[in-house]
């Protein structure tokens, strides 16, 4: 199956919160499993990862330490505007 969440297939982490030079951000779409991204502890922490082009996403997979609390967020656009809304979070009834 083709991912196209890894940086071969043109993804892109655009913004990251915090990072370890030991760690980039870049980790997170590598596809690789001995590697991540490793943040400052400071909360919130997050991340922006950008497609080639728009995409229909049927399923997620984020492996996670250590996390508080966790939502995810997609754009979608509204007239001539890009909005962010909430896609989901534990709890939470998904618009």
């Amino acid at each position: 199956m083709f991912d196209i969440g890894l940086s071969s297939a043109g993804t892109s982490v655009s913004l990251a919160s915090s990072a370890d030079p030991k760690y980039p951000p870049e980790h997170i779409i590598d596809g690789k499993s001995d590697t991540f991204w490793l943040t400052t502890g400071m909360y919130p922490q997050e991340f922006v990862v950008t497609f080639a082009s728009s995409m229909n996403i049927n399923n997620v997979k984020l492996t996670c330490h250590n996390v508080r609390r966790l939502a995810l967020e997609k754009s979608v656009q509204v007239n001539n505007s890009i909005c962010v809304i909430l896609w989901w979070e534990p709890g939470v009834i998904p618009l």
